[in-house]
């Protein structure tokens, strides 16, 4: 249970925070090991005993609004207890509303912004963090926030790209199983029905479409909650990191929708690396940053043996050049830029071509989606009809 606590370090300045532990007595001995004397310990959420993740949950695109807020506060004179005061009032989201307070009263009591953030890893990211301790130890914390905000926008931009490309085909593939399935519990067994009554012998073609729809029928509860078992289990799985890995993998390499996957991984690395370098963060520490933020698998491993040999003293762009992850143009751009010492201008060249590919590789997406969907739609219930009527038309014959 995570309990707010109020305490007094050696110094006699106060130190507000949040730990998570299974009483207040433990919450008070693990204070006074960190040499601070505890003042007050309250449960953080006394009437939350369910755990609940996902009221707990505070979408980027809201993190990126509140930094907006406070960097055009802090850019207009207003100091930052303020501006977080002010801006926390205006948040719809009850959790980062509750986040804002509980950081401004750290930083009011004399916690660096950065630290007080930090205290919240599910809602800030390490980017965001580190950001915000480049901006402290330069003094510009205004500039800092108004660029990982540029870099949000970029990011939810592409985000929203690939969610468009992925929903149409989702849509369209529900909604043709949907018909398939209608057609085949509720139209075929009427026809059945009448076929028994009539005596004809059936086509083999009439017959499989008949016992599929028996089949269906029949075990219809069935099949639909081990679809959902199956689904359950597969994202549960994910969070094996082995099974994760060969699924990141597969992603990549995935017929028609694997190459959008790939330029998306890419730009967002290229877009992340070059707001990183921008920020004046050290490159061990942006590519670490980089790796645990990737969203796949295969890039993080890259990136983290980018990492090792980065600290060995090898440059970057000859380690990824060994690695074959990453294309050879985005290689040939961090080697120019490495050589230039512009590699910030450089890699946002690079996610800016990458982020046109995302839109080209979208419209490509769903123009070849499109038709096969329909295909494979028309070609279903085209053939539910056929198999259905050749007996009608065998029944027919027989009656002239």
């Amino acid at each position: 249970m995570e309990y707010k606590y109020v305490a007094r370090d050696t110094g006699g300045r106060r130190v507000i925070g949040v730990i998570e532990a299974p009483n207040p007595k433990v919450v008070a001995r693990e204070l006074r090991s960190q040499g601070l004397y505890p003042l007050s310990v309250a449960p953080k959420r006394p009437g939350l005993t369910i755990p609940l993740p996902f009221l707990d949950r505070v979408p980027l695109k809201q993190v990126a609004i509140f930094t907006r807020q406070v960097a055009a506060m802090i850019g207009s004179g207003i100091p930052l207890p303020a501006a977080l005061g002010t801006v926390a009032e205006q948040v719809k989201n009850k959790r980062l509303r509750q986040v804002l307070r509980d950081v401004k009263e750290m930083v009011e009591g004399g916690e660096k912004f950065s630290e007080a953030l930090s205290k919240y890893p599910k809602v800030f990211d390490r980017l965001f963090i580190s950001m915000v301790e480049a901006g402290e130890a330069t003094g510009n914390l205004d500039v800092m926030l108004n660029r990982y905000f540029t870099y949000v926008e970029k990011v939810l931009a592409l985000r929203r790209k690939v969610v468009t490309a992925m929903v149409y085909p989702t849509v369209v593939l529900v909604l043709a199983i949907g018909i398939v399935a209608f057609l085949l519990i509720k139209i075929v067994p009427t026809f059945t029905a009448l076929f028994k009554e009539a005596g004809v012998e059936l086509p083999a073609l009439t017959l499989f479409i008949i016992n599929l729809s028996t089949f269906l029928k029949t075990n219809f509860v069935y099949i639909f909650w081990g679809l959902v078992a199956f689904f359950a289990l597969f994202r549960f799985s994910l969070r094996n990191e082995n099974v994760r890995r060969v699924y990141d993998r597969v992603k990549l390499r995935m017929f028609i929708i694997g190459p959008l996957f790939r330029k998306v991984s890419v730009a967002r690395f290229s877009r992340t690396l070059a707001t990183m370098v921008k920020s004046g963060i050290p490159i061990l520490d942006a590519l670490d940053i980089i790796a645990k933020t990737s969203g796949n698998k295969v890039i993080e491993e890259a990136v983290l043996k980018a990492r090792l040999e980065v600290a060995r003293g090898e440059s970057l762009s000859k380690t990824l050049k060994e690695l074959g992850v990453f294309p050879s143009m985005v290689v040939e751009m961090m080697a120019a830029g490495e050589q230039t010492g512009a590699l910030d201008e450089m890699m946002d060249k690079v996610a800016d071509f990458f982020e046109d590919e995302v839109d080209a590789a979208v419209a490509a997406l769903t123009s070849i989606l499109e038709p096969l969907m329909l295909i494979f739609l028309g070609g279903f219930i085209g053939l539910i009809v056929i198999a259905l009527y050749l007996p009608i038309f065998k029944m027919a014959a027989t009656i002239k």
